[in-house]
């Protein structure tokens, strides 16, 4: 590789300009975001939630330094992530999705914005003809910035496996945003409800809540949620029991509570999950319980 001074600086710069804008939403993802944030397509993968956003970010960050550090090179894998980027990004437009999630929750940005974005930057790429860049960092500098980039999503990893035994804080999770628990409530089916990820984090003794009957799993804020605890309320069940399992969040207010109507009477309980995580489901949820075994299972209940 030649490693003399640029001849095409408008080029190079080019390709960085594309690259910081994938590191942004790699730091993003990975100081501020959860699984949630992924686009469907990406949490549709065979592979567990957690690993799926760890692999996505670790690949944001490992693509972005190759392209700062040695752009004559990087145009290459960054085109490449790019043109992944638009599918996934038209995916999300044909499926009416409100944020492509490149930032996080706290940073929507619709889909067609982000197109926009994403494709002026890979448009002054491949203008400005990056491969007639020379020069560049040495290698040994860009493979340890690769591999730094490979290694944080797993060294800072916000994951929670769990409340702390202590009854406060949490356990697994580190980094520096708030941690995040992953409730894969369909893939619970034949799972006894007291061994679930949602039982580890109920407040209280699981135990205590009935073992037939339906579960429902809520947020404070969620609109679904309000549609489909008052659609119970309206029109009342058979199952023995109703469990009514709260997500707190840090921002619950009484100024942003969605959810007034919920089904009531002696057969209704209520729980609740500490607002210490942010928890990865699409409320509402509902698991059917028949002697402590989940039968059916469901998440985003009449959110489509």
């Amino acid at each position: 590789m030649n490693d003399e001074p640029k001849t095409n600086p408008l080029a190079a710069w080019a390709v960085r300009a594309a690259a910081l804008w994938i590191l942004a939403g790699a730091l993003f993802k990975l100081l501020l975001g959860t699984p949630a944030d992924l686009p469907q397509v990406v949490r549709d993968f065979p592979l567990e939630l957690g690993l799926t956003y760890k692999l996505a970010i670790a690949i944001e960050l490992c693509v972005a330094s190759v392209a700062i550090l040695r752009p004559r090179i990087g145009w290459i894998p960054l085109t490449a992530v790019y043109l992944v980027f638009e599918v996934v990004l038209v995916t999300q437009m044909a499926g009416g999705e409100a944020s492509c999630g490149c930032f996080g929750s706290d940073v929507p940005m619709k889909p067609w914005m982000m197109m926009v974005m994403d494709t002026v930057l890979l448009v002054a790429v491949l203008v400005t003809r990056p491969w007639r860049i020379t020069g560049g960092l040495p290698w040994v500098a860009v493979l340890v910035a690769c591999a730094i980039g490979i290694a944080l999503p797993f060294l800072l990893d916000r994951q929670a496996s769990g409340p702390a035994a202590d009854g406060g804080g949490t356990e697994g999770g580190g980094g520096l945003g708030q941690e995040w628990a992953e409730l894969n409530v369909e893939d619970w089916e034949g799972e006894l409800i007291y061994d679930t990820e949602l039982a580890k984090w109920i407040e209280g003794d699981p135990y205590s809540l009935p073992g037939d009957g339906l579960w429902v799993i809520w947020r404070w804020t969620c609109e679904h949620c309000a549609l489909h605890l008052e659609e119970l309320a309206l029109n009342p069940t058979s199952h023995p029991f109703i469990v009514l399992v709260r997500l707190k969040e840090p921002h619950d207010t009484e100024a942003n509570r969605a959810v007034f109507v919920m089904p009531q009477g002696d057969n209704v309980l209520e729980a609740s999950c500490p607002p210490n995580v942010e928890y990865v489901i699409t409320t509402p949820g509902e698991l059917l319980v028949e002697g402590g075994i989940i039968v059916s299972a469901e998440e985003g209940v009449g959110a489509e």
